[in-house]
């Protein structure tokens, strides 16, 4: 009986020396510092291999980490900064200095042609999944980076201030559209109102924002939404003018004001036929915008502008020749055609300050570029390199500056929005 105290109190000895070793923690603190202006980086995130959770720099880029074995292997990131790793190996470590790498292709803040790119959304970094401009304010889908299951739509200013959000299910709504064979997933679409609408699973959803407080508005079934609103261009005068689009050629029509089954307004017709729309699984496009009280229809293969009243009656045809390049076939034959493989069809129209642009991506280069078009004219007058980053997309262009998302290289890949002033 006295062995079986003796050995109890023994166990109970050991067990209680143990606890301590198994919660014991161990302390290091250091400070993270950009590898070319040598300064403190606030915000950056760290992760202990094999530990779930972790901590994040202060804003004098400092950081103290307990950890829970040694050694331990911690890894430092920040959006736009190669990975920075670290061995603990002792308990105890100060002063501890990482230096991050910004990453080769990072954009920051630079200067192209003299023209300066900033990021819009400075603070908490947001991974911005679609955006659209709505007047002076940005509607974006979008999760914070250090946690991309909270999705939410975001309302800021031109520059990035927030001033409110939602917090919304996954979302994201396969569309086709007219000038494309190929469905793309949609999760934000400014209709010819320019009324914003989120798209979830379910249906669209109004985006309103009124004192610079988010809303939802009325709800439209994705059977009407994707059949009778997305086809629809813009308004003229109570006239609905709306597209459709084959790999041979685009249709424009419009009802109202009497006419409910629609008129023929345009017919633009690749007069090459199928071949080299199919090769880029592209239908024929023929943009189209209203600028005041004129509506403005790009025919690239006919090589002409035709502008239309407010009684879509023909009031001016302007030449162009931007979109053509020289083709030579057998050796014998040269003439002009569309430059399918460097000219993407696309018009982006500043509705601010009534210009538009031509939009080029250099299949040989990557180089994207926009071409400001003389209206009156047909002209080129000027062309606005965008960066030479191939992860660029949803380029917009809004009141003299180009809005685009940038796709990160380097863990743990966001989007970040940025602005070009032109």
């Amino acid at each position: 009986m006295g062995y079986i105290k003796v050995f109890s109190v023994c166990l109970l000895l050991a067990v209680c020396t143990a606890l301590p070793a198994q919660n014991r923690k161990y302390q290091i603190s250091g400070v993270v510092v950009d590898s070319v202006s040598g300064q403190p980086m606030p915000g950056v995130s760290i992760r202990v291999v094999g530990v779930p959770g972790g901590g994040v720099t202060n804003l004098a880029g400092e950081f103290t980490m307990l950890l829970q074995r040694l050694p331990s292997n911690l890894y430092f990131s920040y959006v736009g900064y190669s990975i920075g790793s670290y061995l603990a190996i002792k308990s105890g470590e100060k002063g501890i200095r990482i230096v991050l790498l910004p990453e080769t292709r990072q954009i920051g803040e630079v200067m192209v042609s003299g023209q300066k790119i900033t990021k819009v959304m400075k603070g908490d970094t947001l991974n911005v999944i679609d955006y659209e401009i709505d007047g002076d304010r940005i509607i974006a889908y979008a999760s914070p980076y250090r946690n991309t299951g909270d999705l939410r739509i975001y309302l800021t200013t031109l520059r990035g201030e927030n001033l409110d959000d939602i917090k919304v299910s996954q979302g994201g709504k396969s569309i086709k559209h007219p000038e494309k064979m190929d469905p793309e997933t949609e999760f934000l679409i400014r209709d010819f109102t320019g009324q914003v609408n989120f798209l979830d699973k379910n249906c669209a959803h109004e985006v309103r924002h009124e004192f610079d407080r988010l809303t939802f508005g009325f709800d439209t079934p994705y059977a009407d939404f994707i059949g009778r609103v997305m086809p629809i261009k813009c308004e003229m005068a109570g006239q609905m003018v709306f597209q459709v689009s084959t790999p041979a050629e685009n249709l424009t029509w419009f009802f109202g004001r009497g006419n409910l089954y629609g008129k023929p307004l345009k017919v633009v017709k690749d007069k090459y036929g199928f071949g080299q729309y199919v090769r880029d699984t592209k239908c024929v496009s023929a943009p189209i915008f209203r600028k005041g009280n004129e509506l403005y229809i790009f025919d690239f293969f006919s090589g002409h502008i035709e502008i239309f009243n407010l009684d879509l009656v023909t009031a001016n045809m302007v030449p162009i020749d931007f979109q053509y390049k020289e083709v030579n076939r057998f050796l014998v034959w040269n003439y002009k055609d569309v430059d399918t493989f460097n000219f993407t069809q696309t018009i982006l129209f500043d509705e601010v300050r009534g210009k538009a642009y031509a939009f080029f991506k250099m299949r040989d280069s990557g180089r994207q570029s926009l071409r400001e078009v003389n209206l009156e004219t047909g002209k080129i007058i000027r062309t606005i390199e965008i960066p030479d980053f191939s992860n660029i997309s949803n380029i917009r262009v809004y009141d003299n500056a180009v809005y685009f998302l940038y796709d990160t290289r380097v863990y743990p890949y966001y989007r970040l929005l940025y602005r070009m002033v032109i």
